[in-house]
Parts: structure tokens; C-alpha cells; sequence
């Protein structure tokens, strides 16, 4: 079975299964939104050589004044990949959207698994979300997503 079709079968059980989410939509071949029922959507696209999806949300874009703050910030989490589960946050191209993503290995995935991966990443995913949308230079930024309950998906 291909990273597609496996997920394609996970995606079927997934909505049906779990009460936080609204929808799941096939959009390009392969690739699919999930909407929860705060309106927080996750994109899951499927990746190779491993099997493995790859989850991503946009966070919204630093206003100018706070770039250097918030991009700073983004960095040093970057770089704690070992306390983050390998969550990441890039730049989609200059003065682009923030997106936030990670990878969750195929191999032995189960509907379970995957369910409270999702549910974390979503939280991840506002909280960083919340901090863009509201980061104030002069306070401490948080680094969400790096409390016990943290990703950890790889092998």
C-alpha cells in the first residue's frame, strides 16, 4: 500500500470517528484539509521514502513593527527540534505566511495515533497562531508545544 493510500484510508475513518473535526476535504491529489470545529485547519499531504504525512497549518503573517521579535523567536524553536517532536515553523517566501508543520511516520499509524496527533498539533498550531496574531515585544514569548504532552511521532 502506498503513503496515499494509506492515508486516503485514515482520512476515511478519521471524520466519521472524531467529534472535534467538521470536515475532512480531499483537495489535490494527494492532499487534505482538516477543519476543525474552531475553523483551525490542518493540510495533510503525503510524502515518500519513508511513508509518512506531513501536517502544516498557517499561522498568519508578523506585522512589520514585530518581525524581528517573532522571527527570532520562531528560530530558537526551530532549533529545539529535540523538545518540539521535530514541529517546525518557516517562512512561505519573504514577508509570506508563517506555516507550522511536521511529519507523522505510516509505518503501524493507527486511527488512535493519528487522532491525538492531530488534536496536538492543532494546539501547537493556535497557540503559536495566537502569539503572531498578538506578540508583544516587549513580553517573553512563549514557546508552545513543548510540554510533556509534545509531539513525537519518529522512530
Amino acid at each position: 500500500m502506498t503513503s496515499t493510500e494509506k492515508i486516503q484510508q485514515l482520512m476515511q475513518e478519521l471524520g466519521p470517528n472524531t467529534p472535534d473535526i467538521d470536515a475532512v476535504v480531499q483537495t489535490e491529489e494527494p492532499s487534505w484539509a482538516i477543519q476543525f470545529s474552531d475553523e483551525t485547519v490542518v493540510i495533510i499531504e503525503s510524502a515518500e521514502d519513508p511513508g509518512r504525512m506531513v501536517l502544516s497549518a498557517e499561522l498568519g503573517s508578523a506585522s512589520d513593527r514585530l518581525q524581528l521579535p517573532i522571527y527570532e523567536t520562531l528560530l530558537c524553536y526551530n532549533l529545539l527540534w529535540r523538545d518540539t517532536g521535530g514541529v517546525k515553523i518557516g517562512l512561505a517566501g519573504p514577508k509570506g505566511e508563517l506555516i507550522i508543520s511536521t511529519e507523522i511516520c505510516l509505518d503501524g499509524l493507527l486511527l488512535g495515533s493519528l487522532q491525538q496527533g492531530l488534536a496536538d498539533f492543532a494546539n501547537i498550531s493556535r497557540s503559536w497562531k495566537s502569539y503572531v496574531a498578538s506578540a508583544d515585544s516587549q513580553a517573553a514569548p512563549p514557546l508552545p508545544g513543548m510540554g510533556a504532552d509534545t509531539l513525537q511521532f519518529h522512530a
